[in-house]
């Protein structure tokens, strides 16, 4: 900040409105007061109103007194582009390595930002265990609740119809969860091509999702997240179907089978392997009706920044590859 009058987390072109640093002087108020008068008069956003304000302070003032901006350490102060979406950046496994490395190498503040929707960035930040506020719900704490788990296998290269596959077998996981009153601990999806693990925000929207079954999951990384309990994290039973080939009917089950299964089992969490091939029938009441609709509403096709769209955008996928 010796040579700067702002220093501001940079955004691929732009200077970022979230994160910055200032310094209290006669540009810097000048150049809020236009900030100001861009964001009342007009419908502009503030990193919009930012980035043209320091333009038009620039043009305006004599060449000693120039706003001096500067961006911050890239490395250090990361957008959620950047922080989020390229690959063996940072993933939850690898934040406690960055620590045992130099200060210098390791993000100080990340933005949780290109992803649209408050639930969206509390699932982001939930799933790279970046979050840890526990709610009166004990979202992490309870050593009442219990929950299960499954898996989605590795698809093969050549494999088709990869979401809708994961999407079937998170419905049949939903369904048995609210049978068996447990909450679902969501594995890792797949996504692009080649198919590399991807969290649930690419393959869904997560706000509409969360109307219907907010707090009925967990992110992938919920057991390893430092507030769960020991118990619940040593408590996990293996239950997983045994599905013979050529015998389809073993994967069809109905509503009171789950319960004639798994309701007299006491483990905090049921861990059911591949659900895939699983589908559960619920009887027609009431109570399996309303569960019914709102699986049909809850799943709404999105990509990863969670923008109205049904498959990725380009720009997302060379992200991966």
């Amino acid at each position: 900040m010796h040579n700067a009058d702002i220093a501001a987390l940079y955004d691929i072109r732009d200077l970022n409105a979230g994160f910055l640093v200032i310094k209290p002087s006669s540009r810097t108020r000048q150049l809020y007061k236009i900030i100001r008068q861009l964001t009342s008069s007009r419908r502009m956003d503030d990193q919009t109103a930012l980035n043209k304000a320091v333009r038009m302070v620039k043009i305006h003032q004599k060449y000693e007194k120039v706003l001096r901006v500067k961006a911050l350490d890239s490395n250090r102060f990361m957008d959620g582009r950047d922080y989020f979406e390229k690959p063996g950046v940072m993933y939850p496994k690898l934040f406690d390595s960055c620590k045992l490395k130099s200060k210098s190498t390791c993000p100080l503040v990340v933005h949780n930002n290109w992803i649209v929707g408050k639930e969206a960035k509390i699932y982001r930040f939930r799933e790279y265990l970046m979050w840890l506020y526990d709610g009166n719900d004990q979202y992490y704490s309870s050593e009442t609740r219990k929950y299960l788990t499954y898996t989605n296998p590795t698809p093969e290269t050549s494999a088709r119809n990869v979401t809708e596959c994961e999407i079937s077998a998170l419905k049949t996981a939903l369904v048995i969860g609210g049978l068996l009153d447990r909450v679902v601990v969501l594995p890792k999806f797949h996504c692009g091509a080649p198919y590399l693990q991807c969290p649930l925000n690419s393959i869904i929207h997560i706000t509409t999702f969360d109307k219907k079954f907010s707090g009925r999951y967990r992110e992938s990384s919920f057991l390893n997240h430092p507030k769960v309990p020991y118990s619940v994290k040593q408590g996990e039973t293996d239950c997983r179907f045994v599905l013979y080939p050529h015998h389809e009917s073993n994967a069809r089950l109905s509503g009171s089978d789950v319960l004639r299964l798994f309701s007299g089992l006491s483990s905090k969490v049921l861990h059911l392997g591949n659900l895939q091939q699983v589908k559960v029938g619920l009887e027609n009441t009431t109570a399996n009706s309303q569960f019914k609709s709102n699986l049909q509403v809850a799943f709404r096709r999105s990509c990863q920044r969670q923008h109205h769209c049904s498959v990725y955008n380009d720009d997302v996928i060379a992200w991966f590859q």
